[in-house]
């Protein structure tokens, strides 16, 4: 479908950058068609760009949900857990800080 998607994204443009280059040099007289043709190409490829971009974010954005809901999940899992307190420590110290 992404496929698809990316061919009309790129030939679209460029097949209306033709015709109406054709209709302006048919009615006005010109040779602008190439002028049409080559702003379709870069229009077509601004397009792609775009499209392109806008997916690889899609999917980078995805990663990161379910990352993140691994995380969670992990988290909770490792709540239901006993938690054992830590125990005071048994090494004698004076005052000072000096161990006896």
């Amino acid at each position: 479908m992404m496929v698809t998607q990316l061919g009309l994204n790129v030939m679209v443009p460029v097949f209306v950058c033709i015709f109406a280059g054709y209709y302006i040099d048919r009615y006005a007289g010109t040779k602008l068609i190439l002028l049409f043709l080559i702003l379709g190409f870069l229009a077509g490829g601004l397009n792609a760009y775009r499209m392109a971009k806008a997916t690889i974010a899609m999917n980078e954005k995805e990663e990161r949900e379910e990352e993140e809901r691994v995380r969670m999940e992990r988290q909770k899992n490792g709540q239901a857990n006993v938690h054992k307190p830590k125990q005071p420590s048994r090494v004698k110290r004076d005052d000072d800080g000096k161990i006896l």
